[in-house]
């Protein structure tokens, strides 16, 4: 029989977490989303409060000084960070992913060198990670599967002796000019097909020939900042280099199959701000001298949106399972979890903006910045559009 319940380590993650999006999140989200420059948007006392609490250990092994925690927890910490603001949410969700990318694939020296001052929670760092994959030609571009060497990633890593010399750009990076420490996807081979010759290498920020460009000016997610990445002539040694020379996207691929949990669980958090919003609004709203609660029109639309929201919250976690007993189903795609609650949020969010009517529309309340928070959603992390194509040629052309 199937058991819907957390475990109390479970319970007490989530109360944890929902309790300070409650208590530091929620209060300030809005006036910092108004903040017309991002890079005075980005929520640093926040950072530093959550590193304090070890958010950004969870998927860390313990033996490595962090949660030891797994796909299950992420989508709970994800999920309730995302109820208080999507945008913190979604850095936090990276940072995760990213290091236990480093955790699962990286040397016992590279651990050591890119996790351990991670895992120290003293000093004034933010404690948050990026990666470069995202470039001007496009997201999904770097994915190419043609054979042709001119397609897919143009970022360049030259050989140059022992060393490799990188230049390049990236764009649309989460946390982009304020992680401490950047992945970044480069092409190894300009002679060969795209799946098969990029690599990845990590740069530290104060790395000579790297720099942050601009900082991206969003619609929503304004609490999460997106950077330019700069690479010009940064020369990097094989010690930098994560995995085997030529194996970069088939280790991106690890990080995306984490990314489609934690997008889905923030898919997740953000519909249910927008759900509780309107449910209470609903409430005390009166027409005609009752709660508009009492009028089908409105109880349907909020009962759809709860059980929308349970159906996607029910998927992704049954991807992290999978994920977390290393079962890999092509009925139930990984990118499921991602593709299906984040069409889900932008329906819930939009039905919450019209049950609120005309104050909806209105910054008073922040169904407006709910809207403006989803819409990104589908596009990040893989387009719906080409998630679907991958999902369809992994469980019907293999």
């Amino acid at each position: 029989m199937i058991d819907f319940r957390l475990t109390e380590e479970q319970l007490l993650l989530e109360d944890t977490v929902r309790r300070f999006a409650e208590n530091e999140i929620r209060p300030v989200a809005a006036e910092l989303d108004r903040i017309a420059d991002p890079r005075e948007a980005f929520p640093a006392d926040i950072s530093r409060k959550a590193t304090e609490l070890g958010l950004h250990l969870l998927l860390v092994p313990e033996d490595m000084g962090g949660m030891g925690g797994g796909l299950i927890e992420l989508s709970i910490l994800v999920e309730e960070l995302a109820y208080g603001d999507v945008g913190v949410g979604m850095s936090y969700m990276a940072t995760n992913s990213i290091a236990r990318l480093i955790a699962q694939c990286g040397t016992e020296a590279q651990r050591e060198r890119w996790l351990t001052p991670y895992c120290d929670i003293s000093g004034d760092t933010h404690h948050l990670y990026g990666f470069g994959g995202t470039e001007p030609s496009g997201g999904t571009e770097i994915f190419c599967p043609e054979p042709e060497p001119k397609l897919g990633v143009r970022t360049s890593a030259r050989k140059d002796g022992d060393n490799f010399i990188v230049n390049g750009r990236k764009c649309f990076i989460t946390n982009g000019g304020y992680a401490e420490l950047y992945g970044c996807l480069a092409r190894t081979n300009p002679d060969g097909p795209n799946l098969q010759s990029t690599s990845i290498f990590f740069v530290r920020s104060d790395t000579p020939g790297f720099s942050i460009g601009k900082i991206e000016d969003k619609m929503g997610h304004r609490l999460m900042a997106n950077g330019e990445l700069i690479f010009d002539d940064v020369a990097l040694s094989r010690d930098d280099m994560l995995g085997a020379e030529g194996a970069g996207l088939p280790l991106l691929f690890q990080v995306y199959n984490v990314n489609g949990v934690g997008t889905g669980a923030l898919a997740v958090g953000l519909a249910r701000a927008a759900y509780d919003m309107a449910v209470n609004y609903a409430r005390e709203r009166l027409i005609w001298g009752r709660p508009i609660t009492r009028y089908q029109s409105v109880s349907n639309m909020l009962v759809d949106m709860k059980m929308q929201i349970e159906t996607a919250r029910l998927l992704v976690r049954r991807v992290a399972w999978a994920g977390d007993n290393d079962m890999h189903d092509k009925e139930v795609h990984h990118a499921m979890a991602k593709v299906y609650a984040t069409d889900m949020v932008k329906k819930v969010t939009t039905d919450a903006l019209q049950i609120l009517g005309g104050s909806g529309y209105m910054k008073d309340f922040p169904a407006e910045k709910y809207v403006r928070d989803c819409f990104v959603m589908p596009i990040y992390d893989g387009t719906n559009e080409a998630l679907r194509h991958f999902m369809a040629m992994d469980m019907y052309q293999t």
